[in-house]
């Protein structure tokens, strides 16, 4: 299933695993759950201006696209949570914050569709 997608690679997803579709498919489902809270309180964080709990949230979805193997997506994530945190480089959120939306949007889609056969 790896290299499938545009952003995800599920390589750690499929060794941590141990090569059980249900586990994968199981990853997958709660990932696509978890999306519309991360991206409505990103964007919600980020219009109101609320900078620590835009810390926070970007805190909370990097573990969950570092599971999914989209290690750059993590490492803006990191950025985002470390700056929004201090207060530093705000001009920055808008395009962190629009590049986890649009790519977890696409991989939501990428990851559905996949996953459909394999159980």
């Amino acid at each position: 299933m790896a290299g499938k997608f545009t952003y995800a690679d599920l390589t750690y997803l499929e060794s941590m695993s141990m090569g059980s579709n249900e586990m994968i498919v199981e990853m997958i489902q709660i990932f696509i759950e978890q999306l519309p809270e991360f991206t409505e309180g990103l964007s919600e964080h980020l219009n109101n201006k609320d900078y620590l709990a835009l810390g926070a949230m970007a805190h909370k979805a990097k573990s969950s696209v570092a599971v999914m193997g989209m290690s750059a997506l993590a490492t803006d994530l990191k950025t985002l949570e470390l700056s929004a945190k201090a207060g530093t480089d705000i001009d920055t959120y808008p395009v962190l914050v629009n590049r986890f939306i649009e790519q977890v949007t696409l991989t939501g889609q990428q990851l559905m569709d996949s996953s459909k056969t394999l159980v």
